[in-house]
């Protein structure tokens, strides 16, 4: 019988990957959050900023990033006059997805980083011959060290959250719980941190804290990445499999060889 892989994150984002694997795995996917973009006053002054090229670098951190900005500039019928501004400027992306993204808005990219962690960020933009002022299009849940490690290596940083994650109790996360609830899951994978946390609320809330850790035994627990790992540790819960580079490609061959074993 085949195992059973949970993934606790978009099914639009990693059921392409797994595809390629179902002869080696049952894969099953559910996001405890969704998405809204942040559509207030904060955003119209960023794009003030934009158009008269305060900044030097624009870094968009995931696809939701590009798509809720992008949504939101049209929103204001401004979209044409924001693909501008950023052409003028600076703009690196975070992974292939990210700039298929800002590809498919017309948005030119300057580079995509090759690693979503801080730390490989601050060294992608860190390579730029001179400092500057960096905005960081992301969530309002965005990593503060990356803020603190640019500025400490002499960036002045305008931090700009484009979108909200919402706790979201959708029918996949529920039969994804149920599942985990009967003893049908054997590979549990958490790409990021918020959708670790909010993923465990959720199943504390259905079945308390003592409970929802015994579950969790037994189970092979993977984390895309150091900070997920930290966020799942913080919890009381081993972590079994993290793949040297954070990337969605790298944790999906991590975890087939270890199905292969």
């Amino acid at each position: 019988m085949k195992k059973v892989v949970a993934i606790v994150g978009p099914p639009e984002r990693w059921m392409p990957l797994c595809r390629p694997h179902r002869q080696l795995a049952d894969f099953i996917c559910a996001s405890p959050l969704r998405a809204e973009p942040i559509d207030d006053s904060n955003f119209s002054l960023f794009l003030i900023d934009l158009f008269s090229g305060r900044f030097d670098v624009l870094v968009a951190t995931c696809p939701t990033a590009i798509e809720s900005m992008a949504a939101m500039a049209k929103r204001r019928g401004m979209l044409d006059r924001t693909r501008e501004a950023m052409a003028r400027t600076e703009l690196i992306v975070i992974g292939d997805r990210t700039a298929q993204s800002a590809e498919r808005h017309g948005l030119k990219i300057s580079s995509v980083a090759p690693e979503a962690t801080p730390e490989a960020l601050v060294q992608h933009i860190n390579s730029r011959p001179r400092r500057g002022t960096v905005a960081l299009l992301r969530s309002d849940q965005g990593s503060k060290r990356l803020v603190e490690d640019l500025k400490g290596t002499g960036w002045k940083v305008e931090d700009v959250p484009v979108y909200s994650l919402l706790l979201d109790e959708s029918e996949d996360t529920q039969d994804l719980l149920e599942r985990l609830d009967n003893g049908n899951i054997d590979v549990l994978v958490f790409p990021t941190p918020a959708h670790a946390q909010a993923f465990l609320v959720q199943l504390e809330e259905r079945c308390g804290e003592d409970e929802a850790l015994s579950l969790l035994e037994g189970l092979t627990v993977a984390a895309m990445g150091q900070e997920t790992r930290e966020k799942l540790e913080s919890f009381g819960i081993k972590v079994d499999l993290v793949p040297e580079t954070a990337e969605a490609s790298a944790l999906l061959r991590l975890i087939i060889d270890h199905l292969d074993v």
